[in-house]
């Protein structure tokens, strides 16, 4: 199993002393009782985030664009519900550090987990999560099924610094393994083995790059690409794929469960993996609007822009335009 201790740039001397600071703070922040947690400080910062109006714009243009039989009233209440998330999300993700697996249930609670370890035990498989809740959790099933090898897909940070906090602090079992999005076929096909069960994590509601072969998919109403690395993962090796399905049961407390989209076998089109997950995500989004990321700028690619830069859109050469 590939080690997480040297990943990230090297850190100069006062970058080290800042990490070291943010970790303290955030261990203290894990020892504290849930209701300083999730009570008192999620609260409080969630007060700040809507008085500095933290990425305002964003937020109100994602909702509008995404309800607009929704009433002006019902935004406004869906984007102040969502700084709350998101106060829960920066506290929830802090207090993992050091977090240990006797207090899993008191984060998260995988529905029929024991049946699904039963059913992949002997394969590889992909989940597919997405910003939704509290996602730093979902690694959190490594701590259930403790004989696989779980491989924590990211995608790097500008901050050096919190590129090797995030690192650290989701080395909390010993069964995990952080990869940098960019090595995760290389280090997949590096580490498979028949003795165990790679399980391969990827966050995919992320707008990706685009490019002259970015596919469209209807999601909210709106045209969207989706990074799709671990639904091509999947289809290539063959592999089960599953969305993660969450829900909020209470502050800083979620129960999951992984929906099958890809059995492993059926004979399915390009692009039918990421179709489905796109439909299961926005089921769950509609479910429960507050609990997503509506501050990443999730539509800055569109159909318009690629016919723009090459000329012609995927959405011509479907229609034969």
């Amino acid at each position: 199993m590939g080690s997480n201790k040297d990943r990230g740039p090297k850190l100069r001397w006062y970058q080290r002393i800042a990490l070291e600071v943010l970790w303290a703070i955030s261990w203290l922040i894990g020892r504290a009782p849930r209701w300083f947690q999730f009570r008192l400080l999620a609260p409080i910062l969630a007060l700040l985030l809507r008085l500095v109006r933290y990425r305002r714009g964003v937020v109100l243009s994602n909702l509008k664009h995404s309800f607009p039989e929704r009433s002006d009233k019902e935004i406004r209440a869906i984007m102040r519900a969502f700084y709350h998330t998101l106060g829960e999300v920066f506290v929830g993700t802090m207090a993992l550090a050091g977090a240990k697996s006797e207090h899993n249930g008191d984060l998260i609670e995988w529905v029929d987990y024991k049946a699904h370890i039963e059913r992949n035990r002997g394969r590889d498989w992909v989940a597919l999560a997405s910003h939704f809740g509290c996602w730093e959790y979902y690694p959190l099933w490594c701590w259930l099924d403790t004989e696989c090898h779980f491989m924590s897909v990211y995608h790097p940070l500008k901050s050096d610094i919190f590129e090797h906090f995030y690192c650290r602090m989701r080395r909390f079992a010993p069964n995990i393994t952080t990869v940098p999005m960019a090595e995760t076929v290389r280090f997949y096909l590096k580490n498979r083995t028949s003795e165990r069960t790679t399980v391969l994590g990827l966050i995919s509601d992320q707008s990706p790059r685009l490019t002259a072969d970015s596919q469209w998919i209807d999601f909210l109403g709106q045209k969207t690409s989706f990074i799709e690395g671990g639904a091509r993962i999947a289809k290539k090796f063959s592999v089960p794929a599953y969305f993660v399905d969450a829900e909020r049961m209470a502050p800083g407390r979620y129960r999951a469960r992984f929906i099958e989209i890809y059995d492993g076998q059926e004979e399915i089109p390009e692009g039918e993996i990421v179709r489905r997950y796109a439909e299961a995500l926005e089921r769950m989004v509609r479910r429960a609007p507050e609990l997503w990321l509506w501050s990443h700028k999730r539509w800055k690619h569109t159909p318009e822009k690629q016919r723009k830069k090459y000329g012609r859109s995927t959405l011509d050469v479907e229609s034969g335009e």
